[in-house]
């Protein structure tokens, strides 16, 4: 994950660590279709941070500490949310999961599986972040209430994310974990999509980069349909081979174009 770390009156980048939970969480994008996982590669960067590179790490972090600006812009549009706290992106998370009304055992081996890739702690905060959730959840009157209370939910969330938190999440990586649970069912309901797309302008996160992260989710799951699919088939091997490795070099390419997305 790309975690941010602030020690006194600083902040560094934890270069190691964004490449492993970068990995991990990208990993996640592909819980669905008969188990298959897209194997990705470590994008840390090893080498030493150059004088440019550190004071450009500084710049981020003095931004990253106004997780919601305080103020709107000039010509009255959202503020720009930099990045949010890991519980309250978990928070987020949670609410996702319960948009259909119902968190499912395969849900919650799913909620725990990112959330240990979030935060090192999760065992320990889980309890504590699911019971925020299902409290919040609890001030539903009627059902048809239940859609506007789960996104009041998301705002607290977004809005209470502290600056004195441990670890962060930036916007663009929560939007790709969000959508990995979406369709880890291969059932992307107009719930979901409406409540990802609420986030999506909270946070302020261009509708273009949304549309073409949800593309490439849809196009990725259905390369592994159809790589699962060829495995079934009596064509000669060598045939099976080729194709395989066809379709994952496509699946290589719109992997590398997610990442991009994600570091811009």
């Amino acid at each position: 994950m790309l975690h941010w770390y602030y020690k006194g009156g600083s902040a560094e980048v934890d270069k190691k660590k964004i490449g492993a939970g970068f990995a991990g969480a990208l990993q996640k994008a592909t819980y669905a279709v008969q188990g298959a996982k897209v194997v990705v590669r470590d994008i840390a960067a090893d080498a030493k941070q150059s004088r440019e590179e550190k004071k450009a790490d500084a710049q981020k972090a003095s931004a990253a500490k106004g997780i919601i600006a305080a103020a709107e812009s000039e010509n009255g549009t959202a503020p720009t949310v930099k990045c949010i706290a890991t519980r309250n992106a978990l928070q987020i998370v949670y609410y996702l999961m319960a948009a259909d009304g119902t968190v499912y055992h395969n849900e919650e081996e799913k909620f725990d599986a990112i959330g240990a890739e979030l935060d090192p702690n999760f065992a320990d905060s889980k309890p504590a972040i699911i019971k925020d959730c299902q409290a919040q959840l609890e001030n539903v009157i009627d059902p048809e209430d239940y859609y506007d209370v789960l996104q009041d939910g998301v705002e607290e969330a977004l809005l209470s994310s502290s600056e004195t938190a441990d670890t962060f999440i930036t916007p663009k990586l929560l939007l790709w974990n969000l959508l990995s649970i979406a369709y880890s069912d291969e059932s992307y309901d107009e719930v979901e999509r409406k409540l990802i797309k609420y986030i999506v302008r909270k946070l302020g996160i261009d509708k273009a980069v949304f549309l073409e992260m949800e593309s490439s989710m849809l196009t990725m799951l259905d390369i592994e349909k159809e790589i699962a699919w060829i495995k079934t088939t009596d064509r000669p091997y060598l045939t099976i081979e080729a194709r395989i490795n066809e379709l994952t070099k496509r699946k290589t390419v719109i992997f590398d174009s997610v990442k991009d997305l994600i570091t811009l």
